[in-house]
């Protein structure tokens, strides 16, 4: 066992989310040759040419992929065992967390995590990028992401769900609708044109309702998120829906008002989703546990 060590183990990893031995010589401040030798070495021990060049970035081979989630897990099990001779402290720690979630809770939710940082853990940072749907379980396996907050169900054994809250689906519409009332038949649902919100938010319950029940419903234009859609039913005579707490932040602002749905439609469940772990991780344990703590602690 004595052709490989942990330093190959860290190449491994940095050259497979870098795709670039180039650059994982930088950040491990080695020469390039050094990299090219241990993955040499690493190619050798599996039979594996484990990355492919291709357009100028290395390619994972198979084998590379089904290694990686494996081999970083063990490296940060190790870092971590190595690094409890100072334990983990969130009010001392610099540590960056990598978190997704869609633009509805960037903008509802991520507030409530930012405070409870700046009260526990100031030195914290959190990196957020946009839900991508189909990719975020393979984000947290990979390890490019440390928590998932979304609305759909993200499947696989290895994954970790845990419920946070439900709220129910609204109507909305500017607030000065000349023909929506409070509780609107199918029928003037039907007449009027909506703005529709793309199923990669994760939010596609009412979507999927009025196809099951027939309703017709005529599309004047069709959001990537639902960033934007405050200002234009206010400005127009279009209707839509949202998740009740995203629409009543914007009835308190006077910029949109809400109605009952014509049709039942079953409440969201917004899940925070993280990785299992073979290993025990102070740090992604303490993590989990301050945003699930957040979130599910009522708004006063």
């Amino acid at each position: 066992m004595s052709d490989y060590d942990i330093g190959m183990v860290r190449i491994f990893v940095l050259v497979y989310e870098t795709r670039s031995v180039t650059e994982a010589a930088q950040q491990l401040f080695i020469t390039q040759p050094s990299v090219s030798y241990a993955l040499g070495k690493l190619r050798n021990r599996f039979g594996d040419r484990l990355f492919v060049r291709r357009q100028q970035r290395l390619v994972p081979t198979r084998l590379a992929d089904e290694l990686y989630p494996r081999l970083r897990e063990l490296l940060e099990g190790m870092d971590g065992v190595m690094g409890q001779a100072a334990g983990f402290d969130p009010a001392t720690s610099t540590r960056t967390f990598r978190l997704h979630m869609t633009d509805v809770g960037i903008t509802g939710l991520l507030p409530r995590v930012l405070r409870r940082l700046a009260a526990e853990a100031p030195g914290i940072a959190v990196e957020l990028e946009s839900l991508n749907l189909p990719a975020a379980a393979d984000a947290l396996r990979l390890g490019r992401a440390d928590a998932v907050v979304c609305t759909p169900l993200l499947d696989g054994p290895d994954l970790v769900r845990e419920l946070l809250f439900t709220q129910p689906y609204v109507g909305v519409c500017g607030t000065g609708h000349p023909r929506i009332g409070e509780r609107p038949t199918v029928e003037e649902f039907e007449a009027e044109l909506h703005v529709g919100v793309a199923a990669e938010t994760g939010h596609q319950a009412v979507d999927l309702r009025i196809r099951e029940l027939g309703v017709k419903r005529r599309m004047a234009v069709r959001l990537p998120s639902f960033a934007g859609l405050a200002g234009i039913l206010a400005q127009t005579e279009l209707l839509s829906f949202a998740p009740e707490s995203y629409a009543q932040r914007f009835v308190a602002q006077g910029q949109l008002r809400v109605f009952e749905l014509p049709f039942a439609v079953p409440v969201s469940e917004v899940a925070l989703y993280t990785v299992r772990r073979q290993l025990p991780s102070p740090e992604a344990d303490w993590f989990r546990g301050l945003v699930a703590d957040a979130l599910r602690t009522p708004v006063a």
